[in-house]
């Protein structure tokens, strides 16, 4: 058997301080589509309690259908932001290792620009490697700014929605375990 195979290379952590940074780093990564979540949590609970005053009341109304279809909108968009966000999660620790295993390299890192939320996790990967500066300005050059929130690829194509592929890359990414890092 291999000794070197059996070496960790990673310091030695409690679990819990593990934990708490994991969940920390997941928060990082996605926080404005946590922020969506919290928001869709109140408005779905509003929507739902006035559907239901409405239900209770034997209104047949717009306002029912129309808090109906805002109470299930609501309560979806809080599903498909944590989706979205462990995806981030996914992308974030995929980044990190590959930018602590090769550097930084604009190559590396084209694949994950194409949302907000995308590059969050990036710059969240770079900060944790102190590479935000060269983040910062590969970003400026590719012609980001703070208020590019759609992904680009549904300004180009919005057709895109209803593929396969973009919601297997948006909200499916599958769990990468990290190679150099507990968090």
């Amino acid at each position: 058997m291999d000794l070197a195979a059996h070496i960790s290379y990673r310091p030695a952590h409690s679990e819990l301080k593990v934990l708490f940074m994991r969940v920390i780093r997941y928060f990082q990564t996605a926080y404005l589509l946590h922020l969506m979540a919290i928001a869709s949590i109140f408005l779905s609970y509003f929507f739902t309690k006035e559907f239901l005053i409405l239900w209770e009341n034997d209104e047949s109304s717009r306002k029912l259908i129309l808090y109906g279809v805002g109470s299930i909108f609501f309560f979806t968009l809080i599903l498909f932001s944590q989706f979205d966000a462990r995806s981030r999660y996914q992308n974030y620790k995929l980044a990190k290792d590959r930018l602590f295993e090769y550097g930084f390299d604009s190559r590396l890192l084209k694949p994950f620009v194409y949302s907000r939320c995308q590059r969050d996790a990036i710059a969240t990967a770079a900060k944790d490697l102190k590479l935000q500066k060269e983040w910062k300005q590969l970003s400026s050059e590719l012609g980001f700014r703070w208020y590019h929130l759609l992904p680009v690829i549904i300004k180009r194509n919005p057709l895109v929605l209803f593929s396969k592929d973009y919601w297997s890359k948006t909200l499916f990414v599958s769990t990468y375990h990290s190679k150099y890092f507990l968090w």
